[in-house]
């Protein structure tokens, strides 16, 4: 069904990784989803976009296992021709973490929520197990990563959508026509008051 939703203001981006403002995260947090979630009215965490993961006996190595058959949004500029996959939560990480990543700069190189969490001190790597399996190792045990990961900067974005919109040089739409995996899917921005 239809939610309208009406803020207090509009959301500077409707990008999860460009947002640190409720009113913003509000809007994101209904279209993208992350790996894991925090279970309603608590800080316990639950499986999201990961079935189940493990942590190494060090506390370095996180393995998540990724819910088979999660559909992509659409929108009138892009069909998705696959489900979510691993290759999605690397893009959506390494986008915020590595310089060098072609879309590391797309829409703003500032990535707040990203670094006021000190991802990037925290993570040593990144690695796709398999088409379902997604392994980080960190520099050092961090007891709080996998909640963490539950915050809106680690909302999952589609790599396929993102390589589609670099090809017809249109990077930013990603960030401007979101496509996530959530509840609701974006429409478009009424500017009525």
């Amino acid at each position: 069904k239809t939610l309208t939703f009406c803020s207090e203001g509009n959301p500077e981006s409707l990008s999860p990784i460009l947002n640190t403002s409720t009113t913003s995260l509000d809007v994101t947090g209904q279209m993208y989803e992350s790996l894991v979630a925090f279970k309603k009215g608590t800080t316990q965490i639950r499986p999201a976009l990961a079935e189940r993961w493990h942590i190494s006996a060090d506390g370095l190595t996180y393995t998540f296992f990724l819910r088979k058959g999660v559909k992509w949004h659409s929108n009138d500029a892009f069909k998705p021709t696959r489900d979510l996959n691993a290759d999605d939560v690397l893009f959506s990480i390494k986008r915020q973490w590595l310089p060098d990543h072609p879309f590391f700069n797309v829409s703003s190189a500032q990535h707040p929520y990203f670094n006021d969490m000190g991802m990037a001190d925290i993570l040593a790597s990144i690695h796709k197990v398999d088409e379902h399996t997604v392994q980080f190792k960190l520099k050092q045990p961090v007891a709080p990563f996998v909640a963490n990961l539950a915050m809106y900067w680690a909302g999952i974005q589609s790599a396929e959508y993102a390589q589609a919109m670099l090809k017809i040089a249109m990077p930013q739409r990603v960030d401007q026509a979101p496509l996530g995996t959530g509840p609701f899917r974006w429409v478009d921005r009424s500017e009525e008051r």
